[in-house]
């Protein structure tokens, strides 16, 4: 993925991943307490390209130079920055929530004014409570009586840094509206559901775990079909399976059988999520055990990863299933689609992906992807070592669907018969893309 579209994405780092639970490793005493042994003999035993890797002079490199030969995936961590990465992966946040891109004025006809484009808004953060919604456009602050406007790719970040944490602040938009926010600790949650008369939130409590949902009829689309929900997820991480569960307790007892599921800019997460998720879907169809995905590592093992098993919130197999993505749309947003078109709750017909045009192309960078989904059929496993704290993230297998297909390098494509959709940028006022999937399920 161009990391420029998201590069000034400071309050929500973009994920393109899908990582096993958290392993415990150590190569002996005294390998594991000399960090460089340690990450060395690590590599050697478990990353997936280990035989194409470049060795020149490699039992002498420093961590930092061993890492720098490894995948984009690969990564090291510090004892500190690992504890932040698992708080941060279960939920618990800090900040104001949400994750923007810089426009120059007059670089998109779209927002020809120019500004800080909302790319994402995390669920229960500060700026989703303040009315902040993903396609807007913010073009200054105000605080302690002095106004700024954002004309820069950094101004934003200059402005709210320096203010402290609980201390309210305005952030205004391009259409006038004043959003008052401040930083805090909040529980990130994952899951929205709306149709043509409602909405709901999940609704979490102080612990970070979900109670149920909360109606917001404001935020209701009201030119969904009747008997059609529109559900988005952001991340496969914390408790999105658990809020996926009281969402479709809601569109059962709402009587809805069409499901838009958007995945769009949903980069992955946790395969024990996706397989939560997954079982949804496939505790219809019976008790017995349905294989989410298959991880094949270097030394030929193969591991298997099943479906986990639900009594409530099922979708039915008579639902008619719809997903949106785009080239964000990566790794476990990527296994999840190949259960669903695994066990036919998913036609590739009624997989809509996103056809950018040459605008929005041009200022991304000629490798961002188009008419596609990522194309990320890997998965990385994070090794600590219990004598430092430190760890390890590595690429280690790949994976193949249930149906035996792997994406990897090449992801879902008109090719595979789904539909692309036109649209303007990444993300667009009032979400032009979605009416026009509606239009095009109208219209089936």
């Amino acid at each position: 993925m161009n990391r420029r579209v998201l590069k000034a994405a400071a309050t929500l780092a973009a994920t393109v991943i899908l990582i096993v639970t958290v392993l415990f490793s150590g190569c002996g005493l005294f390998d594991a307490a000399d960090t460089r042994k340690w990450v060395l003999n690590t590599v050697k035993a478990n990353y997936y390209y280990y035989d194409q890797m470049d060795k020149e002079g490699l039992d002498d490199l420093t961590v930092e130079e061993i890492v720098s030969r490894l995948d984009i995936y690969s990564e090291f961590y510090t004892q500190e920055e690992l504890q932040a990465l698992i708080k941060d992966n279960s939920g618990e946040k800090a900040g104001i929530g949400f994750s923007y891109s810089y426009l120059k004025a007059g670089v998109s006809s779209v927002y020809p004014e120019g500004g800080c484009l909302l790319v994402t808004v995390v669920g229960n953060s500060p700026a989703e409570k303040s009315g902040m919604r993903v396609g807007q456009l913010l073009t200054g602050g105000s605080y302690n009586g002095n106004t700024v406007s954002f004309d820069s790719e950094d101004t934003l970040g200059e402005f709210v840094d320096p203010i402290a944490s609980g201390v309210e602040f305005t952030l205004i938009s391009s259409t006038g509206e004043n959003f008052t926010v401040s930083k805090q600790e909040y529980n990130a949650s994952y899951m929205f559901m709306a149709t043509n008369s409602s909405a709901w939130t999940p609704a979490l409590n102080g612990n970070g775990e979900v109670t149920g949902l909360t109606k917001v009829d404001d935020r209701k689309i009201e030119y969904l079909p009747e008997g059609t929900a529109y559900v988005s997820m952001s991340q496969f991480f914390g408790t999105a399976a658990d809020e996926f569960g009281y969402i479709m307790k809601q569109f059962n007892a709402d009587h809805c059988t069409s499901l838009i599921l958007d995945l769009r800019n949903n980069g992955g997460g946790y395969v024990d999520v996706m397989q939560d998720m997954a079982g949804y879907f496939t505790s219809t169809m019976g008790s017995d055990t349905h294989l989410a995905m298959t991880a094949k590592y270097k030394s030929g093992r193969e591991e298997i990863y099943n479906c986990k098993s639900h009594n409530g919130g099922l979708v039915s197999a008579d639902t008619t299933v719809y997903v949106l993505a785009n080239s964000g749309t990566a790794s476990a947003s990527e296994a999840l689609m190949g259960v669903l078109i695994s066990y036919d709750f998913l036609k590739y017909e009624n997989i809509f992906l996103s056809d950018y045009n040459e605008e929005f192309l041009t200022w991304a960078g000629a490798d961002y992807g188009t008419a596609r989904s990522y194309g990320k059929g890997i998965m990385q496993t994070t090794f600590t070592n219990f004598f430092t704290g430190e760890a390890l993230k590595l690429t280690t297998a790949q994976i193949y669907w249930p149906n035996g297909k792997c994406i990897h390098g090449v992801g879902l494509t008109k090719a595979d018969g789904c539909k692309t959709v036109k649209t303007d940028w990444l993300v667009t006022p009032d979400d032009e893309e979605l009416k026009s999937v509606v239009e095009i399920i109208k219209g089936n």
